[in-house]
């Protein structure tokens, strides 16, 4: 398998997003339907909404690792970022003022999404044989 890692992309980044959105729609149809039409405190309906999140962006970050044809750690990552740069937009545009949403809430909620990205492809990539070990291949001694 290739190794390489590719010049940086835009259409994967975008292709990236897409595979999030996706994956969040497809988690939460199947799962979240079945699991969310129960009879649930709203506590545990938000737990339930977070987890299908973030199962969306390693999900979707795994399919973009599975089906590129190259190393791609960074597009996924960065379209990750954006995905919750988006949400954070629109939600300035409905009734849900509530939420609170802050520049450090958007940064955090961003980094986040972009580890998760990154390390389901990076899982994906794994899978395919394009990624190599996460250390940098150095051995240490123990100390005694």
């Amino acid at each position: 398998m290739d190794t390489a890692q590719r010049p940086f992309s835009g259409t994967w980044v975008l292709a990236s997003l897409v595979a999030f959105i996706g994956a969040e729609i497809l988690i939460g149809g199947l799962v979240g339907e079945w699991l969310l039409s129960r009879v649930v405190s709203i506590n545990t309906s938000f737990l339930l909404q977070g987890l299908v999140n973030l199962l969306g962006f390693i999900l979707g970050g795994f399919l973009i690792g599975v089906i590129s044809p190259g190393r791609r750690i960074v597009e996924p990552a960065i379209a990750g970022f954006l995905t919750m740069l988006l949400t954070s937009l629109v939600a300035v545009f409905v009734p849900f003022r509530w939420m609170g949403y802050t520049g450090g809430g958007v940064l955090l909620a961003g980094v986040c999404a972009a580890a998760l990205g990154a390390g389901g492809a990076y899982m994906g990539e794994k899978l395919m044989g394009n990624a190599g070990p996460l250390s940098s291949g150095r051995t240490y001694r123990k100390l005694r």
